[in-house]
């Protein structure tokens, strides 16, 4: 369970002193038990780890509850998630008691990767993205790396930041997390971008969701009920990094009511009096 909980705060970003302050635990006994050593946290103390977590000491994540996790998008996190994610299905796996069956493998078990589309930055298709396997759910927002931002401009990323030339025009790479795979229907690509929709409504939601008004999962499910659609301007907006289109009013109007329900919602985002 050590390896286990390292490589869980590893992809959300925490330190092992964060967790320590979280838990009330000493950061040296934490640090111990993390590294080995599990002598070093008493049964009340892992357990209160383990209760921070969400997590059960046997099968690690537990069935019929919603995880969400913010990760941000770099090697060492998206490997750390990776290791999660395989373990977390080696658990649940039921062994096969066929002898005469041919030999499987956990790796033919993967968590369906749904993208939920809006609030899109440059490269970032889909901010959140659901990750389903069975009944285990992860809600993930995703985090580029950090980069210089322009003030009174929300989620505009400068492109001379000096991280910006190593990133992928699509993230995260799924290719990068092999224990994952699309769902039926879904794709995120430099062509493509097919998802869950979200309203302006459920994004407020999913932003509040780490707060003081979590999402509940029957909630989730029901939006994964909805039809996937293409985000049309996915393509439009890559071809136009490749060539320069001239906007025009029409262009500008059609994303706008693409993005927004009511004209109220857009003119707040242009602050219009």
């Amino acid at each position: 369970m050590n390896e286990f909980i390292l490589d869980l705060i590893t992809a959300r970003g925490w330190s092992i002193r964060h967790l320590g302050e979280l838990t009330g635990i000493s950061y040296s006994g934490i640090r111990d038990y993390l590294k080995g050593l599990p002598q070093r946290l008493s049964k009340d103390r892992l357990s209160r780890v383990l209760d921070l977590l969400e997590l059960d000491m046997v099968s690690g994540l537990k069935s019929n509850a919603l995880y969400t996790w913010r990760i941000e998008i770099q090697e060492n996190r998206l490997a750390a998630l990776n290791r999660v994610l395989q373990v977390t299905i080696e658990r649940h796996s039921k062994p096969d008691t066929d002898t005469n069956a041919s030999p499987k493998t956990y790796t033919q078990n993967k968590f369906e990767a749904i993208p939920l589309l809006g609030g899109d930055t440059d490269g970032l298709p889909a901010p959140y993205w659901m990750l389903r396997w069975k009944e285990i759910y992860i809600l993930i927002q995703w985090r580029l790396p950090a980069a210089s931002q322009v003030k009174k401009i929300p989620n505009f990323h400068d492109q001379n930041d000096k991280n910006s030339h190593d990133l992928l025009i699509v993230h995260p790479d799924i290719k990068k997390i092999s224990s994952v795979c699309w769902a039926s229907g879904m794709e995120i690509s430099t062509e493509k971008v097919i998802g869950i929709q979200l309203t302006t409504a459920q994004l407020s939601q999913l932003k509040k969701c780490n707060t003081t008004d979590p999402l509940k999962l029957e909630t989730l499910k029901a939006w994964l009920q909805t039809k996937p659609t293409e985000d049309h301007f996915w393509a439009a907006a890559q071809a136009m990094q490749q060539e320069p289109v001239s906007w025009t009013w029409e262009m500008v109007l059609q994303r706008l009511k693409h993005r927004y329900i009511r004209p109220e919602e857009a003119a707040k985002i242009l602050k219009l009096k």
